[in-house]
């Protein structure tokens, strides 16, 4: 149970990973009465902290990526408006000494 709730929407497959839940051993008796119990264990909690942090990690890697390309583009913009600006001096000039 607790496992599962601590899954849920992170594309984790328990059973391949080796991570099922583990059933608490003094339930060992068969009981048609109530379901047996799962016991959270923190190697499984820490798991699946572990996959939230890394599926963050990422999403601030790509975030980063499209930063760095704005940043490039921005970087480009600038020099463009350089160049526009020398060649409205470039045309003033020519314009002067035509005229």
């Amino acid at each position: 149970m607790c496992v599962n709730s601590l899954s849920q929407g992170l594309n984790v497959d328990l059973p391949k990973a080796g991570l099922e839940p583990q059933t608490s051993r003094s339930d060992s008796r068969a009981s048609t009465t109530r379901p047996r119990r799962h016991t959270c264990n923190i190697v499984v909690v820490a798991a699946v902290v572990v996959a939230i942090v890394v599926k963050v990690a990422v999403v601030v890697a790509v975030v980063v990526k499209v930063a760095v390309v704005v940043a490039i583009v921005l970087k480009v913009a600038v020099v463009v408006a350089v160049v526009l600006k020398v060649a409205v001096v470039v045309v003033v000039v020519v314009e002067v000494v035509v005229v």
